[in-house]
């Protein structure tokens, strides 16, 4: 069934689409998504006034990995639907098993950039662990599991008490004793809804649509940027790391930038920085953003603004930082290891003797060793980067 258009700015829809990948058992897998579905659409509707709607997507052409799926393929896949059938939150349900980073496999993840979440059945039919079927039991850990993916996208924080629906639990069997959630967490995903369900469209003057997505929501932004942590997603660029570190010593010891030290003017070098740093971002954002995403009316999404401005500032952070990483060791070396006899004969105009000649020299190889780790960060695993920028957490 196809999701309406809001009938006002108050109403809010969430659906929840039905993905069957492999087809091996869709008649159980339909029957307890749907139980499950209905008992979550009337909690929300109860506490939350927002409408639920069924959705179903005839399952893509994935490959499993060691027996498993990629979160991030049925993410951009979220991400594409939650546009094209006009909701503002959008959880995934799939049969499959679904791979992970952090683990051997995960029940559920959310992606509160992209207003996405993605669940996995496989592992809540008791069957799956060599116990007597009960459907009743895996209705009820799929009711919890939608109620405590979708409170993620709210952003509400996990509980410590057992009996709460947000408890951080570490066993499936953990699910079905999570029964409530109290009025201060009510409460709290009613002020964070009219926040969180961005999705505002715009056909007509989309540059003029960007700047105010980015005013309006550079809180939303901010937060996505401070969770990726160019730290984190620096230690997922080894190749780029590698083909930078490659390059820094290669030129490092060589002649001609102790003449380009000694003679060109650091403002130059600063300007180049810059251009070298937002060129190095942008090819990266080529190769790990899910892209720009139009509706089939070309139609510009809040939230593809939003996942887009993120990344854009997530990479080029990280960008900055490993630059200021590499120029901090570069200036280290200049003035500890490397022998003044060569910083006075190897440039042919002046030495490069003085502290200023050093900085510049740290300053160039630099921006030129990020230049070229950008080339080849882009061999880097496309999953790994896009669950740093994507993914909040998984279950």
């Amino acid at each position: 069934m196809e999701a309406m258009k809001p009938k006002s700015c108050q109403e809010y829809i969430v659906g929840v689409m039905t993905m069957d990948v492999e087809g091996k058992d869709s008649e159980r897998f339909l029957n307890c998504s749907t139980k499950a579905v209905g008992t979550f659409e009337h909690q929300l509707k109860a506490s939350l006034g927002v409408r639920v709607v069924a959705l179903s997507f005839e399952g893509p052409h994935l490959t499993p990995t060691a027996g498993a799926y990629a979160p991030l393929d049925f993410l951009h896949v979220g991400m594409t639907e939650k546009i094209e059938r006009d909701v503002h939150f959008l959880l995934i349900i799939t049969e499959v098993d679904l791979s992970t980073t952090s683990f051997g496999s995960t029940l559920a993840l959310s992606s509160q950039l992209t207003n996405v979440g993605i669940l996995s059945t496989k592992r809540l039919n008791p069957t799956f662990w060599g116990n007597l079927e009960d459907r009743a039991l895996t209705v009820r850990r799929l009711e919890t599991l939608l109620l405590q993916t979708f409170s993620r996208l709210l952003n509400l924080s996990y509980s410590k008490h057992p009996q709460n629906i947000m408890y951080d639990f570490t066993d499936v069997e953990d699910l079905a004793g999570m029964v409530n959630f109290t009025a201060r967490q009510r409460q709290q995903m009613r002020d964070a809804l009219p926040q969180e369900a961005h999705e505002r469209m715009s056909r007509r003057s989309q540059w003029r649509f960007v700047l105010v997505t980015l005013v309006r929501d550079w809180k939303s932004i901010l937060i996505a940027v401070i969770r990726a942590n160019p730290f984190r997603l620096l230690a997922r660029l080894p190749t780029m790391i590698t083909a930078a570190l490659s390059t820094i010593i290669f030129l490092f010891f060589t002649p001609d930038m102790w003449d380009v030290a000694s003679t060109v003017e650091l403002y130059q070098l600063i300007l180049f920085s810059i251009i070298a740093i937002a060129t190095a971002t942008a090819a990266l954002y080529r190769t790990f953003a899910f892209g720009d995403v139009l509706s089939r009316r070309r139609m510009l999404a809040e939230s593809t603004v939003v996942t887009s401005a993120a990344t854009i500032f997530s990479l080029l952070l990280t960008m900055a930082l490993l630059f200021a990483i590499f120029m901090s060791f570069l200036f280290v070396g200049t003035v500890t290891i490397f022998p003044r006899q060569l910083m006075e004969t190897w440039p042919t105009v002046d030495p490069a003797v003085r502290t200023i000649d050093h900085i510049k020299l740290s300053i160039f190889v630099a921006a030129l060793g990020v230049l070229a780790g950008s080339l080849g960060g882009r061999a880097d695993s496309n999953g790994l980067i896009r669950g740093v920028l994507f993914v909040d957490e998984e279950a």
